[in-house]
């Protein structure tokens, strides 16, 4: 199993967040894995309070995923 390569937070939520994301949009695990690890790091390298931090990425990788459904 892959653990996420940066530090913040609980990785097996993480785990668990990607792979639900994945299931959910039927994209694979990888996919997933990379937009999320790119908004979690963004996120995570602008925000003063970092509690939501991830619940925000999985927020954005969904509408991302959603938004590569609707273009293709």
């Amino acid at each position: 199993m892959t653990v996420l390569r940066n530090n913040a937070g609980d990785p097996a939520k993480q785990q668990q967040a990607i792979e639900a994301l994945a299931k959910e949009s039927d994209t694979p695990v990888e996919h997933v894995r990379e937009l999320y690890e790119i908004e979690h790091a963004r996120l995570n390298s602008q925000a003063r309070v970092k509690t939501f931090v991830s619940v925000i990425a999985t927020r954005l990788v969904r509408n991302t995923l959603h938004a590569e459904r609707t273009n293709s």
